[in-house]
């Protein structure tokens, strides 16, 4: 059965204060793969102000193993003109896969970014925060652009204080055909249970947020679910690799 974590970071990145966007490095990345079975694993950014140096740093880690490593771009979008150049190169010249954007830190897509997505069909990831109007903006952001895979990271409820956001992120991603979730940081295995009991194994994506949260706590989360082996066989990889055309 093929393993694809859908969702780590990697960079040494600047925000000093925020222990978990920084020091990330391919070898920890690759060590938590191999404890926790592992075999694939889709590597972006952390948090800068500038991606440039955190593009270098996915597009070299992804070079030096790319069987095990897919490379996602990251941008800031409040300058939106450099941020753009910098996707379309990543899409075009360097060969990555797909774009992470945390809405609080980089802003929210707009046409211009949505549009390049559209053109090549890359997964957008999305932190999907549990706050209505974030939560709004993606459903209608996924519904307007229909060709580009849109991932509802964490569920909708990063940490473990908000199952009402993982249930209205599962009813859209049922409603809606290019809407996914994915399982980075969802902290109850019970949300993840529910959240595929209303939009289907097939919108629902193994993702760690490596390699600060091991990857092997959330395969034991979903173990815990009791999914059968064709759900399990979707959420673990086969869904990921139909989204990323592996």
């Amino acid at each position: 059965m093929l393993t694809i974590d859908t969702h780590v970071h990697i960079g040494r990145g600047e925000q000093l204060s925020d222990t978990y966007q920084i020091d990330c490095d391919a070898d920890t990345i690759l060590s938590t793969m191999k404890e926790a079975g592992v075999d694939k694993a889709c590597i972006m950014p952390v948090a800068y102000r500038d991606y440039e140096d955190a593009i270098e740093e996915v597009r070299a880690a992804a070079a030096a193993h790319p069987e095990q490593l897919i490379p996602f771009a990251r941008a800031n979008l409040r300058d939106e003109e450099r941020a753009v150049s910098q996707l379309r190169r990543c899409l075009e010249e360097y060969g990555f896969r797909g774009v992470k954007i945390h809405p609080d830190v980089d802003g929210f897509p707009t046409r211009s970014i949505m549009a390049l997505l559209n053109d090549h069909e890359v997964p957008l990831l999305l932190h999907a925060p549990a706050e209505p109007r974030i939560a709004d903006a993606i459903t209608h952001l996924a519904q307007a652009y229909p060709h580009v895979p849109v991932i509802c990271g964490h569920m909708g409820g990063f940490g473990a204080l908000f199952p009402t956001f993982v249930k209205y992120y599962a009813l859209e991603a049922r409603q809606i055909a290019n809407l996914y979730l994915d399982t980075a940081f969802v902290l109850l295995h019970q949300w993840i249970a529910e959240a595929v009991g209303i939009c289907g194994p097939d919108k629902v994506l193994f993702a760690s947020d490596g390699p600060v949260a091991h990857p092997a706590l959330v395969l034991k989360q979903i173990e815990l679910c009791h999914f059968s082996e064709a759900e399990k066989q979707m959420i673990l990889g086969a869904n990921a690799k139909k989204l990323l055309r592996l």
